[in-house]
């Protein structure tokens, strides 16, 4: 097996595989020197548990396996994983309701049925069992297979669902440093984006499927990254290939003529992950070192910066100050038959959904939360749970935490406690001026609420002004007054900003449109 060479994203903590090593001595004879009682002393077993937790030193287990139990709130409801330390990422649904996902820390492919609650667990008897691995990929075919990519071994792995049985491929490259992340369908093609190999692999799922590993791939030029792809409704694949804070070009392939077209995106966009097109062509990019998403019009090459509010504190703590600008780190994202965009918040630990005709965005926070990866020091329930892998089912959202140990589904029928809109579609404000704004508060619920508005913009050159004190909501609309101040040097032209409410379950916000003159 060859070594990988190991790639660090700003903000994206892979694993840090350590050894683990055992320590296994005989029982000491009480009429032994003393010498021998004090080396006893000196070596500390490692206590195994017989489950994958093994594969960390005890002192690692809490940070990769789970620090606590499965919690729910009024939105979400977690599932604990039997299993210990699986560590699941890649999460999908299939026509009859069941719920898949695969264990990165074991290989196996698990089913979980929501009616019973129960999970069935599929033994990977092909999998090397000191092997660990990030599984991103994961899609259900219609001859009920589950095919998943695995980086550790540089391989697409198929899981029969009717035969219960694995099979694995190497994945069709001659890339030294390959590295498949995700996987789609494409007509009848799989299409795969190698993360750190320079490329998007096309391969055929039939053929695939019997042995012929042939395939087509989009080269770009070495040291670039490649982004989850995406297929346009005229079959143009889409994807980025960035180089960190460096260089961002938005790549168009047709797979018939061969002709590529170059868009280049601004610097702005460090790492570009998740990557979807909407139904009118336009594409959404999101930022994973920043908290924004970004939409890009193939049609005038105008890219549009969209901003998340920050991280809530219970977060990332910050116990030791040092923390000055929290971010919330979006990584992948999907549209829903509605056309909203889902994405997940990685260091926010939330689950969003953002609406592009009414630019609203609700973000649904995941209960579990563990202190290890975070600035927690003593501050109590706070965290986040690496919650990377999500799928949408209807109006239920499933999802995967990586270092909890759980799986977990966000039902969005549930009714939010507010609406919130921005009195002015447009609003034009002068460099060094500022201007009050007006935002609309309406209750959705017949419970009072004291709220707190809150702003998020894409510039410090920008800067909003909310009221420190509460306002009370009752069974009415009401308005609240927000200040936005531009300063003399702030880009002229369009920006979005963004100002929402944050409660303990979720946060409900909306843009607003910015014209700096």
């Amino acid at each position: 097996m060859k070594i990988k060479p190991i790639y660090i994203l700003a903000g994206i903590t892979l694993l840090a595989f350590s050894i683990i090593g055992l320590v296994v001595y005989d029982d000491v004879d009480e009429k032994q020197p003393d010498t021998t009682q004090i080396i006893k002393k000196d070596i500390i077993p490692i206590e195994l548990t017989g489950t994958p937790a093994d594969k960390y030193a005890p002192d690692e287990r809490a940070q990769h396996c789970g620090s606590s139990d499965v919690k729910s709130n009024l939105y979400i409801t977690e599932y604990e994983i039997p299993t210990p330390c699986s560590q699941p990422i890649s999460i999908i649904t299939d026509s009859n309701g069941y719920v898949w996902f695969v264990q990165s820390n074991t290989g196996n492919v698990v089913k979980f049925d929501p009616t019973s609650e129960k999970f069935t667990e599929y033994l990977n008897d092909q999998w090397v069992s000191k092997q660990r691995a990030m599984l991103w990929g994961l899609v259900h075919t219609q001859d009920n297979e589950l095919w998943f990519t695995d980086e550790g071994s540089d391989s697409i792995w198929k899981f029969s669902i009717l035969e219960e049985k694995y099979h694995r491929f190497d994945f069709p490259t001659n890339k030294i440093n390959a590295f498949p992340q995700k996987i789609s369908l494409f007509e009848d093609s799989f299409l795969i984006n190698d993360f750190t190999g320079g490329q998007v692999v096309v391969v055929n799922h039939n053929e695939l499927d019997n042995g012929n590993t042939e395939y087509a791939s989009i080269d770009v030029p070495e040291g670039f990254f490649t982004s989850q792809p995406s297929v346009d409704d005229d079959r143009n694949i889409w994807f980025v290939m960035w180089k960190y804070q460096q260089e961002t070009i938005l790549v168009k392939s047709n797979p018939v003529t061969k002709e590529i077209e170059q868009f280049t995106l601004p610097t702005k966009i460090s790492a570009p992950n998740g990557v979807s097109i909407d139904s009118s062509g336009k594409l959404w990019i999101a930022d994973t070192a920043s908290s924004s998403l970004f939409s890009f019009n193939p049609v005038d090459s105008l890219t549009t910066e969209f901003v998340t509010l920050d991280p809530p504190i219970w977060t990332y703590g910050n116990s030791t100050g040092l923390i000055k600008t929290p971010i919330t780190r979006p990584y992948w994202i999907e549209f829903d038959s509605n056309g909203n965009l889902w994405f997940n918040e990685q260091t926010a630990n939330r689950l969003s959904v953002f609406d592009p005709k009414n630019e609203s965005l609700v973000e649904y926070d995941v209960p579990s939360r563990n202190p290890d990866w975070s600035d927690c020091g003593d501050i109590g329930d706070c965290g986040i749970s690496q919650n990377f892998g999500f799928t949408i089912q209807n109006e239920l959202v499933w999802f995967t935490e990586w270092v909890e140990n759980n799986i977990g589904v966000l039902d969005t029928s549930i009714p939010l406690p507010i609406t919130i809109t921005v009195d002015d579609e447009e609003i034009e404000i002068k460099q060094g001026q500022q201007k009050e704004i007006f935002v609309t508060v309406t209750p959705k619920t017949n419970q009072e609420l004291d709220v707190l508005l809150s702003g998020a913009t894409t510039s410090e050159l920008i800067t909003i002004k909310t009221t420190p004190k509460g306002t009370l909501i009752l069974d009415k609309p009401i308005k609240i007054p927000v200040i936005v101040s531009i300063d003399d040097d702030a880009d002229m032209g369009y920006h979005k900003i963004l100002i929402g409410i944050q409660f303990s379950d979720v946060a409900i916000s909306s843009y607003a449109t910015i014209k700096v003159v």
